[in-house]
Formats: structure tokens, sequence, C-alpha cells
């Protein structure tokens, strides 16, 4: 009996059963079936699997959106840097200008 299956891969895996098919010179399909064919016979000897934990699509996803996050966040720092450096640059420059007798012209000098 023939059954259809629906799964996620992760693209290293997929990378590898692309592989398998050009070396063994099959199409996608029949090289996973191949391969499955393969480990069921490899675990029914007596073969260990070796099952290394890996991050999840679901973890991945998580830790991008927290990316995006922090990416937005540190936007938002570097336009605050930008006002308070414009701001503080402003105050500088108006404290730094001229002292009101050196701004009076030569004939002004007695309205003092």
């Amino acid at each position: 009996m023939a059954m259809r299956l629906s799964f996620t891969v992760d693209s290293d895996v997929v990378d590898m059963i692309d592989t398998f098919a050009k070396t063994s010179s099959t199409k996608r399909e029949k090289a996973i079936l191949d391969l499955i064919e393969a480990g069921i016979s490899h675990m029914q000897a007596g073969g260990n699997l070796k099952n290394e934990p890996k991050r999840s699509f679901e973890e991945f996803s998580l830790i991008k959106r927290d990316i995006e996050d922090l990416k937005g966040l540190m936007q938002d720092l570097q336009n605050e840097v930008h006002l308070m450096h414009h701001l503080l640059e402003d105050d500088l420059v108006r404290e730094a200008g001229a002292v009101p007798y050196q701004n009076r012209r030569w004939w002004e000098f007695w309205k003092v």
C-alpha cells in the first residue's frame, strides 16, 4: 500500500539528498526512498542511530525574528544618538556665539 507523506527537511539534509541523488544518478524522490530503505535495513541489522539534536525551524524563526527586533532597536538607538548629537552641537554653537558687545558695530557702543 502506498502512503503519501509530507515533512520538512533542513537545508543541509536537502543538500545531502541532492548529492546522493546526483552520485547515484536518480531522481530526488527515488533517492529519498533509497535512503529511507537503507536506514530501515541498517536499524534492523542492529545498527545504532546517531541523532544529534539540532535547532528546529521554529527556533530559527524565533531567533531570526529576535534579530530583526534587535536591528530595529539599534536603528532607533542610532536615531536617538544622532538627535542628541544634533541638539548638543546646536547648544554648543549657541553658547559659542559672539558676546553682545562684539556684535555691535563701532558706532553703537554709545548706546550701552
